[in-house]
């Protein structure tokens, strides 16, 4: 892939405005997740048939590339959804293969359907550069400060010294409680990545919460 501007986070919020986006999530060969909100940016931005070993709608249909007259990419037509398990496995494992780039940890979901909206959401969340139709919403021992972005999340609660109060709700809904994680025992105390670990719904939805030790480096 050349990994196009555009595929890093300047056109993403797209996915967050309100209109059904035309979007596609691409599982590249080795197993790594790239969101793109349209399919000319996709095939702008991919190189080679066998680049991509899944190419998924938010419906989840499958599809390959495939090539036209004079060897240009173009996207084939859908063989069928894919399939739970692995692209659940796929996905966990290309979080946990780079934590510190994938800081959003939701709950593991139970649904083919589930699964693939998380998928979506959480890509165009961690790599949205601009303001969206919801904002991210902070709150601070009943106080709250509403964020455009992750990033601006980000900065603010590095500087804090403590997250042990803090609540986090990102534009979808999901709620969060901030871990800082700090690489070193005698690093300052504000020091250290921030990971958002999902709360468990108040309905208690048949989800399982993901064990902390699990998703931290």
């Amino acid at each position: 892939m050349k990994r196009s501007p555009l595929n890093q986070g300047a056109a993403h919020a797209s996915a967050l405005a309100g209109a059904a986006p035309e979007d596609y999530v691409v599982v590249d060969e080795l197993g790594d997740f790239t969101y793109y909100p349209s399919k000319t940016a996709m095939l702008e931005d991919l190189e080679y048939v066998e680049e991509a070993a899944s190419i998924l709608d938010r419906a989840g249909n499958n599809f390959h590339l495939t090539l036209e007259e004079g060897r240009k990419l173009t996207l084939g037509s859908s063989f069928g959804r894919v399939e739970f398990t692995w692209l659940r496995q796929t996905w966990i494992s290309d979080r946990r293969r780079e934590p510190q780039a994938h800081r959003l940890l939701r709950l593991y979901p139970t649904t083919l359907d589930a699964l693939l909206a998380g998928i979506f959401e959480t890509l165009s969340l961690e790599l949205a550069s601009g303001a969206t139709g919801s904002p991210w919403v902070l709150d601070v021992a009943g106080e709250e400060t509403h964020c455009a972005t992750l990033r601006e999340v980000d900065g603010l609660l590095a500087r804090m010294d403590h997250l042990e109060r803090i609540a986090v709700r990102d534009p979808f809904g999901h709620d969060y409680r901030p871990i800082r994680h700090a690489t070193h025992r005698l690093h300052a105390p504000g020091a250290g990545a921030i990971y958002y670990v999902e709360i468990e719904p108040q309905s208690e939805e048949a989800q399982q919460r993901p064990e902390e030790s699990e998703h931290l480096p």
